[in-house]
């Protein structure tokens, strides 16, 4: 049981890191919006009308029957803009959905928060970085290889 945890939690991850990639490709359109999908616009009042650089994804869903919570955090690492930015928040948002839980709660931020857990950087050679918050330290053990396997590099922050 412990190893099929393990596996679909690996492939859960590697589904989020799909939808990263998909929703990261500059030329592919935006998608729809759903009018009931929580973003914060407070963080980018905030910012007093300079660029958002970051975004918190907040969330759960259920994997073979344990409730696997992310707090996790996509920041720009490069030339990459705004909208690229939204449109990789809001399809790593609805990966939670599409397992089962409900679309993560989004805020935009200037910067991800230090300290994380730890961090992967150009995330499937774009240019974005992950940071994870409250893991759990057997889905902390899983991220390392699924950043590798997306073509970014770990680091234990």
């Amino acid at each position: 049981m412990a190893s099929a945890w393990r596996q679909g939690r690996a492939l859960a991850l590697t589904g989020a890191m799909i939808v990263l990639a998909a929703c990261g490709a500059p030329d592919a359109p935006a998608p729809a919006t759903p009018t009931d999908a929580p973003v914060e616009t407070a963080a980018e009042a905030g910012s007093e009308g300079g660029a958002t650089h970051a975004c918190m994804i907040a969330g759960e869903f259920q994997l073979f029957g344990q409730v696997i919570r992310s707090r996790d955090c996509v920041q720009t690492a490069g030339a990459a803009t705004e909208v690229q930015l939204k449109r990789v928040c809001e399809g790593l948002a609805q990966t939670s959905a599409q397992m089962g839980g409900k679309a993560g709660e989004i805020t935009y931020m200037d910067a991800c928060p230090s300290p994380s857990q730890g961090s992967c950087r150009r995330l499937f050679g774009q240019d974005f970085d992950g940071y994870y918050y409250e893991r759990s330290a057997d889905d902390l053990a899983g991220l390392p290889a699924s950043c590798a396997q997306g073509g970014g590099t770990w680091a234990a922050d």
